[in-house]
């Protein structure tokens, strides 16, 4: 049995109030929203639909930011949960916030000001020498608690598997191999099913429980290896029952996809169930996402690499599948692709996210690396047919810049102007809304809105895992996407800077991100495939440890509406402006003094004429256009192109999002000006310094050639 520790309630020493703490509570306490699973729900829709303090707004560089972080033992691979009016013994009401980190810890934390209500750790976690390859990312903090708890509400319970190792041999690890270490056993390795009081952390129900499992069918007897599995997604509480999936470490070793059901009110097993009884793989991934519970609390479950099709007794096995099982565990129906085989031998999981069901339907929706979304009915789910797919739609959605992998699972919102949303967001892609029509069941293909960054914001060659995503409003109203996502880095195997953005719901431009106000509200690192929390006008974030801070750091970020905020004013006043290149110091010149529509904009010498003064006016916030006093005309991407360098030139301004650019500052007097319609900045081409080298687009590198300055200009208004 895993050693027990559990510290007192007390204020964290590692807290980093910061200067907002002072953050009035008091409309906060009434609430009673409370997010008590992955992804809130288990449609796994992502959605607060009970957000009554955060809009479109007010979440703005001015009004909402970081109210304060609070640093934790471990590196962070489980989604905050949160509970609103808990009586915390002899503590008063609260609201408070639940983390879990790979160092087997487990804090209750006040949610609205970081004080800790209580502490418990589970004991030494597994060396990840033992069981994953040298440069996983996991080094820090051991492999402890990585699947996100779940809480019930009727019994203030709240469920996690952890994981323990004993007699770790140091002298048989070799981080310094280009492959795995030896992999023999060097400790004995033991996983733990808990459930601990939310308001004291003290053990319920027996708990811990040891967790062992076989599974017999006409293919023989599986048993249940602690090490090799991986207890990878959310655990989900349904039809009274605890369900708990594992996958691998790496692909390594002769894995299972596992489902065990435990009852939740005394821990005692119920059902098993293993998707590759006469093979191997298949393992539940979902990129941490719970299993999906239909109205009649089946579970659908999406799968990993693995054998397929039936046995040579006749057990299907459900390897790259969507999978829906009874409550108690018997395959009830499936979909695997067509190819497959061909999924199988390209490493392209189906399973690397898990499934959307679409509120009021018998539809779910989820995909993989192949970037390609399965529209499926659970009621005909299609098997497998290796001709064609049986299913009710797919789709190329994701068309990222090497690799089109989906990590984060679809989520869903009734926007009030476009109606039912689907949104995803591959990696190295944009984040796309797709409309679903519920009259004809199906995805319209074409995204009717995208965000005008890719996730890394680089558009990186193969960079992993895309974008996380939740869902706060308010019934139908102020909608805002909340994206977790890598900066600028690759987050495959190694820790690089996060982002957090927040986007309008309709049509996803970018409301927010942490980049705009730094470093007051700076993330840190990525936390691996976390969605943010949203509660009671507060975002729940976690990192792996502040920017530059030790290898297995963690820490959960606060942010919130600022005391003392204020509306946010524009950047750039109305008025008329000489526009300069920070890298080359020339203007944004109208060639020749051309009044003619499609002249190409250059760079030149600053001279002071009508031709290098622009008319600045703002149409939204930090929104504007552009009017050369010379012609009157607009400057514009060329017909409103979205491709890497497309020139920039000028036209009659027609109101168009071509014709419009976010305007964004980069401290001191640089600015970066984003077309609204392509998300790319204005650049000059090739970084010219050469009076008369033209402008383009071209995607946000940090460039200063994509820098630019703003002087008064005292050429007069424009020309009508």
């Amino acid at each position: 049995m895993p050693l027990i520790a559990r510290c007192p309630a007390r204020k964290l020493m590692a807290l980093v109030l910061g200067p907002f703490l002072g953050v009035s509570l008091a409309a906060q306490t009434t609430s009673t929203v409370n997010v008590l699973t992955q992804h809130n729900d288990n449609a796994r829709t992502g959605a607060n639909l009970n957000e009554t303090v955060l809009t479109p707004e007010n979440v703005n560089s001015s009004q909402f930011g970081k109210l304060f972080s609070v640093a934790v033992d471990g590196q962070v691979f489980t989604q905050p949960l949160y509970v609103s009016n808990l009586p915390i013994p002899n503590k008063g009401t609260h609201n408070v916030v639940y983390i879990a980190t790979m160092n087997n810890s487990v804090y209750a934390l006040d949610a609205d000001s970081g004080q800790q209500y209580w502490k418990a750790n589970f004991g030494t976690p597994v060396h990840p020498c033992d069981v994953e390859w040298h440069n996983n990312i996991t080094h820090g903090s051991g492999v402890g608690i990585l699947g996100t708890p779940v809480i019930d509400p009727s019994t203030n319970t709240i469920y996690f598997v952890s994981r323990n190792e004993a007699n770790f041999n140091p002298t048989l690890c070799n981080w310094n191999s280009s492959a795995q270490s030896t992999g023999v056993n060097q400790g004995t390795f033991t996983q733990w099913l808990n459930a601990l009081d939310i308001t004291t952390g003290a053990p319920k129900f027996g708990s811990p429980v040891q967790i062992h499992a076989t599974y017999t069918t006409s293919d023989g007897t599986l048993t249940f290896d602690p090490k090799l599995q991986n207890q990878r997604p959310a655990l989900t509480l349904a039809n009274g029952d605890l369900y708990i999936a594992w996958s691998s470490h790496d692909d390594l070793g002769g894995y299972h996809g596992w489902i065990i059901s435990y009852t939740a009110s005394n821990l005692a097993q119920d059902h098993v169930y293993s998707d590759t009884t006469s093979g191997t793989l298949g393992g539940i991934w979902q990129a941490g996402q719970g299993l999906t519970v239909d109205s009649n609390g089946n579970l659908l479950v999406s799968t990993g690499n693995g054998s397929f099709g039936a046995s040579p007794t006749g057990v299907i096995q459900t390897g790259n599948s969507f999978a829906k099982l009874s409550p108690a565990l018997a395959l009830l129906d499936y979909f695997t692709p067509s190819n497959s085989a061909v999924l199988n031998s390209g490493d392209q999981d189906l399973g690397a996210s898990g499934l959307l069901s679409i509120p009021g339907t018998t539809l779910v929706t989820g995909g993989g690396k192949q970037g390609r979304l399965y529209l499926v009915d659970i009621n005909n789910m299609g098997h497998f047919n290796a001709a064609s797919d049986e299913v009710q739609q797919e789709f190329q959605a994701i068309f990222g810049n090497g690799t089109q992998h989906i990590h984060g699972t679809p989520i869903y919102f009734n926007s009030p102007s476009a109606g039912p949303l689907i949104y995803v967001w591959g990696e190295n892609d944009f984040l796309r809304a797709f409309s679903f029509n519920a009259t004809s069941q199906l995805i319209n293909t074409t995204p009717v809105a995208m965000s005008k960054m890719t996730a890394p914001m680089t558009n990186n060659n193969a960079a992993m895992p895309g974008g996380f995503l939740s869902i706060s409003a308010n019934g139908n109203t102020n909608g805002i996407i909340w994206a977790s996502t890598p900066f600028l880095g690759d987050a495959a195997q190694a820790t690089t800077e996060g982002v957090l953005h927040a986007f309008d719901a309709s049509t996803l431009l970018e409301l927010w991100n942490d980049k705009q106000n730094e470093p007051r509200d700076e993330i840190g690192n990525f936390a691996k495939y976390v969605p943010p929390t949203v509660a009671n006008g507060k975002v729940f974030v976690p990192s792996f440890g502040a920017l530059n801070s030790p290898d297995g750091s963690g820490a959960l970020n606060v942010y919130g509406l600022l005391p003392n905020g204020v509306p946010p004013t524009n950047l750039l006043a109305n008025g008329t402006y000489v526009i300069t290149s920070v890298h080359s110091g020339l203007a944004i010149d109208d060639p020749a003094l051309s009044n003619a529509p499609g002249t190409v904009m250059q760079q030149y010498t600053v001279n002071g004429g009508k031709n290098q003064s622009w008319m600045l006016t703002n149409v939204a916030n930090n929104v504007v256009y552009l009017l050369n006093q010379a012609s009157g005309l607009a400057l514009e991407v060329s017909g409103g192109s979205k491709t890497n360098s497309a020139l920039v030139d000028q036209s009659a301004y027609a109101g168009g999002a071509w014709q419009q650019w976010q305007v964004t500052a980069l401290g001191g007097s640089a600015y970066e000006l984003t077309n609204v319609q392509s998300g790319q900045a204005l650049d000059v081409d090739a970084g010219s310094t050469t009076p008369g080298g033209q402008l383009d687009q071209f995607p946000y590198k940090g460039s200063a050639w994509q820098q630019w300055s703003f002087s008064p200009s005292s050429a007069g208004a424009p020309t009508p």
